[in-house]
């Protein structure tokens, strides 16, 4: 650890984001830090669990909120995915009332973090496939100026669930509440597209980040770059439609800004260009991200030149 990390250790496990909410610490814009997460159960799954054991008020937890020294609200945080160090094992899991499918009755399967090899029958048993390697941070954002659940999501982040926030991804959000309150949580060690059973491969981590200010950006939707410099923007909704319509209105605008044209015009080129990963589906608010083909996703970039780390 050098004189420009820190480690925050396990503190500040909450179940719920509220503008009022006491900072459990606080970083320095542009340093390194350290985070530990619990999986999305609280650390309960196992392959041999009953559901009756299980205490649902300990499920979904994530570590925050954190004060980002200097951030004022309607600043907008750059949030680094520097590294990412997954617990040796992961669950999926399912539940009544979970899931796309209505799923009836109580499932696990752990899968593990290294080689991803799915053997529904247990450990020994016949591998069905081996999952793509997608380790991504679930659940980030800032604390809201409204009351909400951690595991839902909207403007300030929350439980996005887009595989592509992993190590070298580049997140921006607007902060609603002064220093921010950033939080974390829901690693997954891979996940498919909707996170249709309710779950990806859910695990623990350590993961270190870098949080930047900037300020005079404007109004934004949660915004992503990928590790291969893709811009994407995430859209959230009560339905996959109605996600889908916030962001492709989002870069319409955009397009007919940056090329100086108009909406009719950008909406057609958006229309032939534009890029959809549904994100999941499975929560009250679902979430989808975009982006836009032929180069032109370079209208979503964040204003980086108004860095104002102290």
């Amino acid at each position: 650890m050098t004189a420009d990390t820190q480690d925050l250790g396990p503190y500040g496990r909450m179940y719920e984001l509220a503008p009022d909410a006491t900072m459990a610490g606080s970083v320095v814009p542009g340093r390194e830090f350290t985070v530990h997460t619990l999986d999305s159960s609280g650390g309960q799954i196992r392959a041999d669990v009953d559901y009756g054991e299980l205490d649902a008020s300990q499920f979904f937890p994530v570590v925050g909120p954190v004060e980002i020294v200097g951030v004022e609200r309607g600043d907008v945080v750059e949030i680094e995915i520097l590294d990412m160090r997954l617990d040796p094992l992961a669950h999926t899991w399912t539940r009544p009332g979970l899931g796309l499918l209505g799923q009836d009755r109580f499932a696990v399967m752990a899968v593990d973090t290294e080689t991803l090899e799915l053997r529904p029958g247990g450990p020994g048993t016949p591998v069905l496939a081996a999952a793509q390697p997608k380790a991504h941070v679930g659940a980030l954002g800032l604390l809201t100026d409204t009351v909400e659940p951690a595991r839902t999501l909207g403007h300030y982040g929350g439980n996005i669930d887009f595989s592509a926030v992993g190590i070298g991804a580049k997140v921006w959000i607007t902060a609603s509440v002064p220093g921010g309150g950033f939080f974390i949580g829901d690693v997954h060690a891979t996940i498919g597209d909707g996170e249709v059973c309710g779950t990806g491969a859910e695990t623990g981590a350590s993961v270190s980040l870098r949080l930047n200010r900037l300020v005079g950006v404007g109004s934004i939707l949660p915004t992503v770059e990928d590790i291969d410099g893709r811009l994407w923007v995430i859209g959230v909704g009560a339905s996959v439609e109605e996600a889908l319509q916030e962001a492709t209105a989002y870069c319409v605008a955009r397009v007919a800004d940056h090329a100086g044209i108009g909406k009719d015009e950008a909406y057609l080129s958006v229309g032939l260009l534009l890029n959809v990963k549904v994100c999941q589906v499975v929560n009250p608010r679902t979430s989808v991200a975009v982006s836009l083909d032929g180069g032109l996703d370079r209208v979503l970039r964040v204003a980086t030149s108004a860095h104002v780390n102290v």
